[in-house]
């Protein structure tokens, strides 16, 4: 039996409305059986994007305009995402972090300090990087590999598209639910590969990773 690593102890002040706004964010996710490699994928940011910002030893936050791209990425009002109105402006909060003996990730354990004492508020390991959810996918691999190079094969990708836009695409002509990760390693395919024909990576205006035909 592999023994407990040792945790850590942060006691912090954070705003609460970003604060339960990044933990709302997270339960969509989980909901909809998204990892947070696959959420970073969504925003078209880096593949640890979303895993750093949930890490709640991090100063950093969703931005407004990453909130509402959020709304697009799950299809749902904001009051899903953001409370209407917090009392506090700031929580205090402890987080005991550490290593778990099971995976030898990390895991946190986030308590919200009140004059009466302290709340718990969330536990959670880190996922690893092969992590996947149960997501029962109506499509496979290769149908949205096939999907993808029929894109690719006509004047789809002629302009920069966001994985995003690809990503909905796929949705409405493939069905839902559908893995992000699907499409993420059918529009791999084309940006792996050494020569041309192939999909280069690039930024649009508001710094997301978008891909183009070279």
């Amino acid at each position: 039996m592999k023994k407990e690593k040792p945790t850590a102890i942060l006691t912090m002040p954070v705003s609460s409305i970003e604060f339960d706004k990044t933990y709302r964010v997270r339960q969509k996710r989980l909901a909809m059986g998204y990892t947070a490699r696959e959420l970073s994928f969504l925003l078209g940011y880096h593949p640890l994007y979303v895993r750093n910002l949930e890490d709640p030893t991090s100063t950093k936050k969703y931005n407004a305009t990453e909130t509402n791209y959020l709304r697009l990425i799950f299809d749902c009002p904001l009051s899903d995402l953001m409370p209407g109105k917090i009392e506090e402006p700031f929580y205090q909060i402890q987080v005991d972090h550490g290593l778990s003996p099971r995976l030898n990730n990390k895991s946190y354990t986030i308590s919200i300090l009140k004059e009466g004492g302290k709340g718990h508020f969330l536990t959670f390991e880190e996922e690893p990087a092969n992590f996947e959810f149960p997501l029962k996918s109506v499509a496979t691999q290769e149908q949205v590999q096939q999907f993808v190079n029929g894109l690719f094969a006509n004047d789809y990708f002629d302009r920069p598209r966001t994985g995003l836009e690809v990503f909905k695409l796929c949705q409405e002509k493939l069905g839902v639910p559908l893995r992000p990760a699907l499409v993420a390693d059918a529009i791999g395919f084309y940006t792996s590969k050494r020569k041309a024909p192939k999909l280069v990576k690039g930024k649009n205006e508001s710094s997301r990773e978008v891909f183009v035909k070279e």
